[in-house]
């Protein structure tokens, strides 16, 4: 039977992503394995370098075996590079991770966040569900090497699904893929937005010494990691779970919101299409640091990812102002700014409740606009009204 053209080049990609996968998962289960998980070898050893080293190879090993089919996209390396980067420099720096160790996990890291965005970029279901266990699970080996409680337990069972969805991704070849189009925009803000908003009235309950009050304290003394003597408190946990389901909930909306302008509006392709896009990965990248750097470790990188969070989602507002669109949110939103930025400057003015007080607003507003985007674009698609 003679083969198709077409039928050739599939065949001979299988081979070479069948190829890549292998060593990679040689390389995992060889080198990586055997040096950290068999050996358990201690962060200041020569031999933790050699695990790292291995897992290293191993992405990438299974970035390459993709490259066929897809490549990288930046803006979604960025979001996860940037926070992975803070974590590792700002919390894991010595006495925790010596110098050289230090560079080798970064290295890590940001081979990790290019696995990552190749991962999205192949909408390989069970690929990507593979590569983001993997990502949880190295975030759970360097909250284990800070004494995080519970959080060595999650290692383990992560690392064996991830290694499963990536097994079933080797050998199935008609493995499904992630369809962007099928997944309503609405519902994916309504549904994480309030499973973050449960997170964090959960946190507020859960806050040591006698709760809370939303207008005396700043949101996110709910994720120190020290909270009135008590360390690594409910409240930090929910926190992070709060954060982490606000940024995946502005992904998707970002990421859905820029594919479908880009599609119908050509002003989208221009300078529009790119702030809102590399906006996106700002404000995204900013809930992520903002996650894995509390203002109780380091004030100066706290601050650094609520201010990139802010620029990112100013961004998006700049490349949707057109035409009178967002004009109210815009008005709203700058003078919010203004004030929350004369409270913080005026020694004259109380900080609490004023500037607690505008900080909760200014966060309750960013999250009624994208919801209110999110309602908009879903109405859109269903015919139901126009922009």
């Amino acid at each position: 039977m003679k083969l198709h053209d077409g039928e050739i080049l599939a065949a001979s990609g299988n081979v070479f992503r069948a190829g890549w996968m292998l060593a990679g998962f040689a390389a995992a289960l060889l080198i990586g394995d055997m040096f950290l998980a068999v050996r358990g070898a201690s962060p200041r050893s020569v031999e933790f370098l050699f695990g790292v080293a291995g897992f290293s190879l191993a992405q990438i090993c299974w970035t390459v075996a993709q490259l066929r089919e897809a490549r990288p996209d930046w803006r979604v390396f960025s979001a996860v590079a940037v926070p992975l980067a803070l974590f590792v420099l700002v919390r894991l720096r010595p006495p925790v991770l010596s110098a050289s160790v230090m560079a080798a996990v970064c290295a890590y890291s940001a081979l990790t966040a290019l696995s990552f965005a190749m991962a999205l970029a192949t909408r390989r279901a069970f690929y990507v569900c593979g590569i983001g266990l993997l990502l949880f699970s190295d975030l759970m080996i360097g909250f284990g090497l800070l004494r995080m409680p519970g959080c060595k337990v999650l290692i383990g069972p992560a690392y064996i699904v991830a290694e499963l969805c990536l097994i079933v991704s080797f050998l199935w070849r008609g493995e499904r893929r992630i369809s962007v189009g099928r997944v309503s925009v609405r519902w994916w803000a309504i549904g994480l937005g309030v499973a973050g908003s449960v997170c964090f009235i959960a946190a507020m309950a859960y806050y040591p010494g006698g709760g809370y009050n939303p207008l005396m304290k700043m949101l996110s003394a709910l994720g120190r990691t020290e909270v009135r003597k008590v360390a690594y408190p409910p409240c930090h946990y929910l926190f992070m779970a709060g954060m982490a389901l606000s940024a995946a909930s502005v992904a998707g909306v970002w990421g859905k919101l820029l594919q479908k302008r880009q599609d119908v509006d050509t002003a989208y392709a221009g300078w529009r299409g790119i702030a809102m896009g590399w906006g996106g990965a700002a404000n995204v990248a900013g809930l992520l640091a903002i996650m894995l750097v509390p203002e109780s470790v380091n004030m100066f990188f706290h601050n650094f990812g609520c201010y990139l969070a802010t620029f990112g989602g100013a961004a998006i507002l700049a490349a949707r102002f057109r035409k009178g669109a967002d004009l109210a949110w815009t008005c709203w939103f700058v003078a919010l700014v203004t004030v929350f930025a004369v409270c913080v400057y005026m020694e004259s003015i109380p900080f609490c409740p004023y500037v607690t007080a505008t900080q909760k607003l200014l966060i309750l507003s960013f999250a009624a606009w994208v919801g209110w985007i999110a309602w908009r674009e879903s109405a859109v698609e269903l015919g139901e009204s126009g922009e």
